[in-house]
């Protein structure tokens, strides 16, 4: 079965790979015929409206009513509806419900029979671990899916000890944003690093990634370097297979609560 749902990027502190996370579901997505509606909601100095022109944008900061990722939560012909909030700014989204709720949130899209995907990327650092538990806490006991990534930019698998915890002699340390997760039955998964010369060299050509990887980002970044981007993009899509973030749409079995 395929869901219907809204995927929405969020963390507490900024530069943990949010909004590169939703460039690669912006991309990867229509490669299994997802049709999505992608939304910056920093209207003001958001980085993923300027990736593309079909990105949409929402002043969180804004009073007056407009037109909104919501309206397009009613849209029967759009699968995936792609938001990225803010560094922080949680509880802004929170409010353009004139609810400071979660629980107002959940249901506002439960209403449009899709599922909630909240994705939160961290680091390997304090700050950018147990912040997290700030959005795990949140969303516990909702029917909210959460999803927390561990960035490969920031290490391999086995480096995330502040999120996984680490056995010092006879002493086990750290370990309590991963414990969390696993009590509410939240999903954690690892992406893969992508080469940041490469993307870089994307960036300065003012190339998508999926056009980096196609024809024209071997006119502007050799064969070598759109074919280490499709390497890198195949690597993705299998990270987040088998997760509420599966490029093809279908909806895994829910993680069980501790």
């Amino acid at each position: 079965m395929k869901a219907r749902r809204v995927i929405a990027t969020v963390a507490p502190k900024g530069g943990v790979g949010k909004t590169f996370i939703a460039k690669l579901l912006h991309d990867l997505l229509p490669t299994r015929s997802r049709r999505v509606a992608a939304w910056d909601l920093d209207a003001s100095t958001g980085t993923f409206a300027v990736y593309h022109d079909d990105i949409k944008t929402f002043d969180l900061s804004g009073t007056q009513s407009t037109y909104s990722w919501l309206d397009d939560c009613h849209r029967d012909e759009i699968d995936d509806v792609l938001i990225d909030v803010p560094g922080g700014r949680i509880d802004d989204l929170l409010r353009t419900f004139g609810d400071n709720s979660v629980e107002a949130l959940v249901a506002a899209v439960s209403e449009t029979n899709r599922e909630l995907v909240i994705v939160n990327p961290i680091g390997m650092m304090i700050a950018e671990t147990v912040t997290a538990q700030v959005v795990l806490n949140a969303f516990a006991g909702t029917a909210a899916r959460v999803v927390i990534v561990k960035n490969g930019r920031f290490g391999s698998p086995h480096d995330f000890v502040i999120y996984d915890g680490v056995q010092i002699g006879d002493e086990r340390r750290y370990g309590a944003t991963g414990e969390l997760a696993a009590n509410v039955g939240a999903e954690t998964i690892f992406l893969n690093a992508f080469s940041p010369s490469l993307l870089a060299q994307a960036d300065a050509e003012r190339l998508r990634l999926i056009e980096a990887a196609g024809p024209v980002g071997a006119q502007r970044l050799g064969q070598l370097g759109a074919t280490r981007m499709r390497v890198q993009l195949a690597a993705a899509t299998t990270d987040f297979r088998g997760s509420s973030l599966d490029i093809d749409g279908a909806i895994p079995q829910r993680v069980a609560a501790r």
